[in-house]
């Protein structure tokens, strides 16, 4: 009875996320004079729907959307919008963004599948 329950109002997450040991990876995002802004942020998690990720600065200097780049050798990259972003720790200048995935190409699946059986734990 109680694994009904649990099955009925706790559902499994869609992609459980990867921990990621000294990764980081480059993120492009639109600046407000139409350019694009590349910054090196350290990855934390990473899943098939999304990751999280540590950046220095304000939520204001990073837009809500843009694209990832994982690695040097990856040709794709992977547009995301966020769903979050907060102080990582209070009074810090660090922040933690979570991202979800938009999927436009299944090269960008599959060489997001290689860097998660690479770099992930």
């Amino acid at each position: 009875m109680l694994q009904f329950f649990k099955k009925l109002f706790f559902r499994d997450r869609r992609h459980y996320p990867r921990h990621l040991l000294n990764s980081s990876f480059d993120l492009m995002v639109p600046a407000n004079d139409g350019t694009t802004i590349t910054r090196k942020v350290d990855a934390v998690d990473i899943s098939f729907g999304g990751a999280a990720f540590i950046y220095k600065g304000s939520p204001y200097d990073l837009a809500n959307s843009g694209r990832i780049s994982l690695s040097k050798g990856m040709v794709a990259t992977l547009g995301f919008k966020t769903v979050s972003d907060v102080e990582h720790s209070a009074g810090s200048t660090y922040r933690r963004r979570g991202v979800k995935f938009e999927w436009e190409s299944l090269l960008g699946k599959k060489q997001l599948v290689e860097f998660i059986e690479e770099y992930g734990i």
